[in-house]
């Protein structure tokens, strides 16, 4: 199985560098042109189906993308971006970015979802994909937090634990190939 894992295009909250977590922005102007160009470059890939987080910005690419294709397309939740709660549209100089993204403390707060909680929601649902889906191309249309989760998923943990190194621009794709997978145990999560 491949995975396509795509980071949505450009929104005005990329651009003034605020926390979108779960809002539902939308992709500006650049944004929807990002998502054109991205569509011309993988126009010769085949793909079985696309999945999408439901959030606007993602959606939108993804049907960008499946403008001229017709791949059957679903959303799923589980490919949202993490919540931020309360700090969502905070700006990324009022917040400790490093504090909310150390997998090893798990820092619980209000209603942020915390990040130990965020990876085992995306490497569940990577878990069922690969389960339904074992000789499938498939392309996800999501976030960049979610594309954290992936990338360790199938990479493993960086050796500096530094998750914030881990980064797809927008409308940047990496391709995941299954047969690769690093052996997975609950003790490769839970550093």
């Amino acid at each position: 199985m491949n995975i396509y894992f795509v980071r949505h295009g450009q929104t005005d909250w990329n651009i003034q560098n605020r926390l979108q977590g779960s809002s539902d922005i939308p992709l500006n102007s650049t944004g929807i042109e990002q998502a054109h160009i991205l569509a011309d470059k993988l126009h010769s890939t085949h793909f079985d189906y696309i999945i999408s987080s439901p959030l606007n910005r993602a959606l939108n690419t993804a049907n960008i993308i499946n403008q001229n294709r017709n791949i059957p397309l679903a959303t799923d939740s589980s490919l949202s971006e993490r919540s931020f709660g309360c700090l969502e549209g905070v700006k990324g100089d009022e917040y400790d970015k490093n504090l909310f993204w150390d997998y090893a403390k798990d820092y619980h707060y209000k209603d942020v979802e915390s990040i130990q909680d965020f990876f085992k929601r995306i490497h569940t649902y990577l878990d069922s994909l690969i389960k339904k889906y074992p000789e499938k191309t498939l392309l996800i249309v999501s976030h960049n937090g979610v594309n954290i989760a992936t990338n360790c998923y199938f990479n493993g943990f960086p050796n500096d634990m530094n998750l914030l190194n881990i980064k797809l621009d927008n409308c940047s794709f990496e391709k995941y190939d299954t047969s690769k997978l690093i052996s997975k145990t609950a003790k490769n999560f839970e550093r």
